[in-house]
């Protein structure tokens, strides 16, 4: 046998070959294999729009985020300012209680310093009185301790 001369039984043989080769192709392979191709394009496109919409969604809730972000940094900024002015309301509050209170203990101190004052002056007018009618007594020679002397001394010691 020759490799290079050209047989015709061998040729039509391996046309028939060929031909049923194909059509076994075309009959069992072909269909399966396009089918699986088919069945693969679909999973591909499904996953292609399944990241599409994950994609969109992660943007909405990317959006979400910020405008949940952007209202609790508004809400804190409120807060801080609400805060804020309640603290002055109080720090004003309490000044003026404070200084409420320390008007009342000044006028109470004021009050008990006239009093006092009242109360000193009343007793060294009595002292005095006593010490004019001693000087008196003394200057006489005799013991003024009558209650008319007593009563002049007092109002002596009124009139000074």
């Amino acid at each position: 046998m020759d490799l290079f001369s050209l047989d015709p039984g061998l040729a039509i043989w391996t046309w028939i070959s060929f031909a049923v080769l194909c059509v076994i192709l075309t009959k069992a392979v072909f269909p399966k294999l396009f089918e699986n191709i088919k069945n693969r394009e679909a999973v591909i496109s499904r996953s292609i729009d399944n990241a599409a919409e994950i994609e969109a969604r992660l943007k909405a809730i990317d959006g979400e985020r910020l405008e949940i972000l952007r209202q609790a940094r508004a809400e804190a900024e409120t807060l801080l300012k609400n805060t804020g002015q309640e603290a002055e309301t109080l720090r004003r509050s309490i000044q003026a209680q404070a200084e409420r209170e320390a008007a009342d203990i000044v006028a109470e101190g004021k009050i008990r310093a006239v009093a006092e004052r009242q109360a000193a002056i009343d007793t060294l007018r009595v002292e005095l009185a006593d010490f004019v009618l001693v000087c008196a007594g003394t200057i006489v020679g005799s013991t003024l301790s009558g209650a008319k002397e007593r009563e002049w001394s007092r109002e002596l010691v009124k009139r000074l």
